[in-house]
């Protein structure tokens, strides 16, 4: 007779499935964390690494306030600026990591860069000062362009400089072919574009079966170029949102788990 099937939530050999995670550090090891709390075995694979540039004080004077697009610039930013200098960042996580580093006056937007012009719009003034953009090259120019239209003064600061972290393609199949992948998360929509462009054609039919979990509209879009089993966005561009989608493993049943003391 052949084998009876692996209990629900559970792979052959009894290895639970796993979620692919693609955000860089910080923030890789906490949704690393979270992602086995709700059964899963998360597997790390950073699309990017991030690097802090220069060193020393940021030439600040005169601005009114410094913005933060993601949570790669906290560590670049610690110590080269005054600590009550108002900061104003794109989500609460980066808020979190900020308060972290030292900073006093932080104020956390709704999580996208179009939220962050938002509250700039709303809680400051184009005659105060300059705004400092500490961002990464290439980063920022949209949220620069809606508030310069608006009549803002923005400096942009390369703070760190972003990298791809993709394993070699030998490594990527040794992983993907290994199977019992269920999920991937991608927390932006440069990791989504890094991933895609370093994944070896010849392993993209592999992700038929495996649930693509994005952050936002655009993060969605970049993922449908190849094909998924599905392309689920996040309520809000947040990692409750991203987790609550991704929801826990199934419990085996009763009847899969077997008799007590089994």
């Amino acid at each position: 007779m052949p084998p009876d099937p692996p209990p629900a939530g559970l792979r052959p050999g009894g290895q639970r499935p796993a979620v692919l995670i693609t955000r860089p550090e910080p923030g890789l090891t906490e949704t690393m964390d979270a992602v086995s709390a709700l059964g899963w075995r998360p597997v790390a694979l950073p699309a990017l690494r991030a690097e802090p540039v220069g060193q020393g004080p940021l030439a600040a004077r005169g601005a009114q306030a410094v913005l933060v697009t993601s949570g790669q610039a906290v560590a670049a930013l610690a110590g080269r600026l005054p600590p009550d200098l108002p900061m104003l960042v794109v989500g609460a996580a980066t808020a979190r990591r900020a308060r972290d580093a030292g900073f006093t006056r932080v104020t956390a937007a709704g999580g996208t860069a179009d939220a962050l012009a938002d509250l700039v719009l709303s809680a400051r003034h184009a005659g105060d000062g300059a705004l400092l953009l500490a961002t990464a090259a290439g980063y920022g120019h949209t949220l620069a362009d809606r508030l310069r239209r608006s009549g803002f003064r923005v400096i942009r600061r390369r703070v760190y400089r972003v990298r791809p972290a993709m394993p070699p393609p030998a490594a990527l199949r040794a992983l993907l072919q290994d199977g019992g992948i269920a999920a991937a998360l991608f927390f932006s929509a440069e990791t989504a574009r890094q991933f895609l462009r370093r994944l070896p054609r010849d392993l993209r039919d592999r992700l038929r079966d495996v649930r693509a979990i994005a952050i936002s509209d655009g993060t969605a879009q970049i993922l449908d170029a190849i094909p998924w089993r599905a392309i689920e966005r996040a309520a809000t561009p947040d990692q409750a949102a991203m987790l609550d989608r991704l929801g826990p493993v199934a419990a085996p049943s009763r009847r899969d788990a077997g008799p007590p003391g089994a």
